[in-house]
C-alpha cells in the first residue's frame, strides 16, 4: 500500500481548478427567522427559503437540504410545500392536483395551533449548468381556507421563542 502526503494541491492550469469526484466544491447556506404567514391556495414563494448557487462545473450535483419550522391554524387544515430549481419542481409527490410536496401537514386534532412542526427535505439534484441556479420553497393551503406560518405557531405568543428555518446547497464534483 502506498501513502501520498502533501501540504498543498495546486492546479496545473490556471483557472481550471482541482476537481476531485465526490468532494464538496462549495457550500451555500441561508437561514431565516422571519415569522411570516400564508393564506394562498396557489403556490407562493416562502419568504427567506431561497438560495442561489453558481456551480463551478456543469457536471456537478447539488445536494439540497431544507429545514422548515411550520405552524398551522388548527385542526382540519392542510398545507403543502414543494422544492423548486428555478421554475421546475424537483422534490414533490406525484399528485396531479398541484397539492404534492415534501411538506404535507394535516391538522387532525385540536391543539395543532399550539405546535410548530419541523419539516425537512434532502435531495440530490443534477442541474447540468455552470450558471446561477436558484433553489426555493413554494407553499400553498390545500383546504378551502386557513393560514399557515413559518417559524411560529398560530398564536405567536411572546413567551414562545422564535425558530429559524434554513436551506443548504452543496456542490458535489462528479
Amino acid at each position: 500500500m502506498s501513502t501520498l502526503s502533501v501540504n498543498n494541491i495546486i492546479e496545473k492550469t490556471t483557472g481550471a481548478g482541482v476537481k476531485i469526484p465526490g468532494h464538496v466544491v462549495q457550500v451555500i447556506y441561508s437561514e431565516t427567522a422571519d415569522r411570516s404567514s400564508y393564506t394562498s391556495t396557489s403556490l407562493v414563494d416562502v419568504t427567506g427559503m431561497t438560495a442561489t448557487i453558481t456551480p463551478k462545473y456543469n457536471t456537478s450535483k447539488i445536494l439540497v437540504q431544507v429545514c422548515m419550522n411550520i405552524g398551522i391554524q388548527n385542526a382540519a387544515f392542510n398545507l403543502s410545500c414543494t422544492l423548486y430549481r428555478n421554475s421546475t419542481a424537483i422534490f414533490a409527490g406525484t399528485d396531479t392536483s398541484n397539492k404534492q410536496g415534501f411538506v404535507q401537514i394535516e391538522g387532525n386534532t385540536t391543539g395543532g395551533q399550539y405546535k410548530i412542526y419541523n419539516q425537512t427535505a434532502t435531495t440530490l439534484d443534477s442541474p447540468a449548468s455552470s450558471s446561477a441556479v436558484v433553489y426555493k420553497v413554494m407553499g400553498r393551503v390545500n383546504t378551502p381556507a386557513g393560514t399557515w406560518y413559518l417559524n411560529r405557531n398560530h398564536y405567536n405568543w411572546v413567551d414562545q421563542g422564535n425558530t429559524k428555518s434554513s436551506m443548504t446547497l452543496m456542490e458535489i464534483a462528479q
